[in-house]
Order: C-alpha cells, then structure tokens, then sequence
C-alpha cells in the first residue's frame, strides 16, 4: 500500500472562513493503521499485510480481501472513507468507515491481473452541505488523502489425475479411462476428450459423481476400440478460462494370440464330443478362404479324414452353450451409427473388409482377421463365407445345409437352411466314392458361389 495527501486547492488566505475553524489552517487527515487480509491460493491460509508499501495481496476470481483503516485530524475534524477501485471489484459497502470487504471479479484477463484498492479520507463531507456555495466552500477548504492497496487476482489452472498409460486385451468390449479433476478456485470443470493417433476408436465420455453429493469430480471414458494396436488420446479439463491437458498412452493387444490353424474339440448338448477346424478351410491362419462346391467340399474334408460339419455341430460351435445370435463377444447393435465397426465384430455389412469393394468376393477377410469373432475358438462362423453343412437325416440319407452366414448378409447362428438331400441307396454317404456317384447328376455337383465355403469336423 503506499499513501500520499493531497490538496484539493490552495489555503485560503487567512482569515476565509472554514466550515469548522475559521481562524485556524486545515492540517490533512493522518493514518495510523491500514492493513488488508487476504486468502492465500498457494496455501489456503490467511495472510496478514501491514503497512507495507511493497505488499501484493493474492487472491483468486470472486475471492474477498478484507481492509482495515484508521485515520485521525490533528484539527479534531471528524473523518470520512470513500472506497474505490477504478480498475474492478465490488465493495461490501463503498462508504465503510474504517473497514470493509472488496470482492475480486469473477473474470480477469489472463491468468493474473493486479488491481489498486483506494480509500479517500477526507476531513470534510461536503456531499451533505445543502447550500451550493457552502458545498464549493467546503471542497475547497477539505484536504483528502488517498491510500492504495495492491491486490492480484489469479486464475489458477485446473488439477487432473489420470493415467499415464493403460492396456487392455482387444477381447474386452469397453476399456474404461477416469479423469479426475479439481479446481483451486473452486470452478466448475467441463471435460473433453479426443484421439491423437491410431486407428479408428470409438469414446463416449460419462460423468463421474460424488456418491452423496452428486457432484462431478470427474470424467469416465469408454473407449472402444475397433482394431487392435497403439492409440494416444489427450483428455482436457477447462474452468472457462485456464485449461489443463494429459496424455494417455493405450495399447490394445490380441490376448492370447490366435491359433495357426487346427481343430477344437467341443461337447453337443446331448454330451456327444467332437472337433471342428479354427478356420474355413483351408484351415490357416492369414490364409483367404476359398469357394466350392458341395463335392468340392466334401472330397477336400475326406482327403484329411474328416467330413463336412452337422448343423447341431456348426450350432453349438457358433452359439457357445449361450444361445447367442453371433460367434462374436461383441453386440454388432452397438456399432449401427457408425461408418464401419472395423475388425471389432466379424465380417459382416459395416466391416472394415466390407468396406473394400463392391465384389463380394474382393470383400473376403483372411482366417483370423477378427480376433473377437468366436465363441469357443471357432473363428467366421458369422460372416465371411456361408458354408456347406451335411448330415444323415432319420432315413440314412444325407442331408446337405447351408449356414447363411456371410460379408454381405449377418446370418445368425441357427440359421443353417436345408439345400437338398441325396439318397445313397443304403450306403455310407459319406465314403467318397458312394458321394460322388450319388451326385453326379444332382445340381449339388457343380454348385458353385462366391460366398459358400466350408470347414471341416470329425
């Protein structure tokens, strides 16, 4: 704080008549205590400041300083305070006598901002006199002096707690990130949250609240991502005029790694064991699997020692025990807003594969593209290739089935249909060389499309 008095005009010539002493000169009004309290915003603690010409109150936006003053007249004239701050700022009351409170603006240009506090003490209060030429009198005769405070409002940044990191298998539906923040000022936060780097990802923010007060004292991220590998998202929280950002490093890796090929073995509902192959066939992992024909389909099964799957095979391998729609860990309901769901489903309409071309043979995905789409280490039952099915009806004939399921039609598990049924005259169907005479001359022989495929079970 610093003072100085000052002279509103010269002195009368002796002998002017003042409103209190006519006959003395007027001596300005003395100060003998000025002094401001203030909270700290490094501390939280109170600080005192007292007649220090060089001292700077900190306080944050909407913060209160409070002022303490007393001045006296060597003349023995009563003396008033007027309250001032040219620059900003609220007075509890601007005519105080001796003490009063300022209030900080609630916005300030930067992050910091200095503003003078001043109290005029005067000798007079020539705002009561009535008459004019009294009121001009009195001014004249006053003497006023003026004490300035200092003050500094800050505009701190906000607090934020996050991870620096984190990891998740691609095989988990959602990832979830918190950020938590805090305000030094006590402002009210808004979060954002966006992706720096990797491929497409999917984030919906929620509200994290105080159990009992219901207050938000965060942000969650459920992230989604929609193929596996590296990703950066930033997340920022801002109290509309200082903003903090971090970081977030994400890895997203396929936990276990995939099979190469081979088969899996599984339990029907009727307790009966079996093995299907990971894979259409040819059964290899990065391998893009091929059209056939039934007898293509089944020739090629036979020569490994195995045979085309039966529906309740295909089935219990699709659906897991659990009834489910689709050979996926994922709900494809999820996605329908977006673009593509990338390789996060299975290669059906909205694949990232799906996306290539309009051939639906171009759109075709190696074995092991998407590492999600199984329910029990079975891989494409949804999507990618319909596949040929086969089994002895109640007759002893064979029965063939497709499982419609492909890149451009989302087939569910049970929807394995009936294509035809070739008699075998009493013989084993399935021998190799019974199956190629019976269809010979069936359409099935040269059945054919882009989409059918197959894999193999014994």
């Amino acid at each position: 704080m610093n003072r100085g008095w000052h002279l509103l005009a010269p002195l009368l010539a002796f002998g002017a008549c003042s409103l209190l002493h006519d006959e003395l000169p007027n001596d300005p009004p003395t100060v003998h205590l000025a002094r401001m309290t203030c909270q700290s915003p490094d501390t939280a603690s109170l600080d005192t400041l007292i007649n220090s010409a060089d001292a700077v109150c900190r306080v944050q936006r909407g913060g209160e300083i409070r002022f303490e003053i007393r001045a006296a007249d060597e003349d023995d004239d009563p003396v008033f305070y007027e309250w001032r701050a040219p620059a900003g700022g609220s007075f509890r009351d601007s005519q105080a006598q001796e003490t009063n409170s300022w209030f900080a603006p609630q916005t300030i240009a930067g992050s910091s901002e200095q503003f003078v506090v001043q109290v005029l003490i005067t000798d007079r209060n020539c705002a009561t006199v009535p008459d004019l030429a009294d009121r001009q009198h009195c001014a004249e005769e006053a003497r006023v002096l003026v004490e300035n405070f200092l003050v500094e409002v800050v505009q701190r940044e906000p607090l934020l707690e996050v991870t620096s990191a984190a990891s998740s298998a691609f095989s988990a539906p959602q990832i979830f990130i918190d950020a938590l923040g805090t305000d030094p000022d006590g402002d009210r936060l808004e979060y954002h949250w966006e992706q720096m780097a990797g491929d497409s990802l999917g984030i919906w923010p929620e509200a994290i609240r105080d159990e009992e007060t219901a207050r938000q004292i965060g942000s969650r991220a459920v992230v989604v991502a929609f193929f596996p590998g590296r990703y950066e998202l930033r997340v920022s929280a801002s109290d509309g005029a200082a903003n903090t950002e971090r970081e977030i490093a994400l890895y997203v890796p396929i936990e276990p790694p995939l099979p190469t090929g081979g088969m899996v073995r599984l339990v029907l509902p009727t307790d009966q064991a079996y093995e299907i192959d990971a894979y259409e066939y040819p059964n290899a992992k990065g391998e893009r699997p091929p059209s056939a024909s039934f007898f293509q389909a089944a020739r090629l099964c036979a020569a490994e020692g195995k045979r085309l799957c039966k529906p309740s095979e295909w089935r219990a391998a699709c659906q897991a025990g659990q009834m489910r729609r689709f050979s996926s860990t994922d709900d494809l309901a999820a996605y329908g807003s977006r673009d593509h769901f990338g390789v996060r489903f299975c290669n059906v309409p909205g694949s990232a594969f799906s996306q290539f071309s309009t051939n639906p043979a171009d759109q075709l995905a190696p074995s092991g593209s998407f590492p999600n789409c199984d329910a029990t280490g079975v891989f494409d039952l949804t999507g990618n290739l319909n596949e040929w099915l086969a089994a002895l009806d109640d007759a002893g004939d064979l029965a063939v089935y497709v499982a419609a399921s492909s890149v451009s039609s989302s087939g569910v598990c049970d929807g394995a249909s009936l294509v035809g049924t070739l008699s075998s005259g009493g013989q084993d169907p399935y021998d190799i060389e019974v199956l190629a005479g019976i269809i010979a001359d069936s359409p099935l022989q040269n059945y054919e499309q882009p989409l059918l495929g197959f894999r193999c079970c014994r």
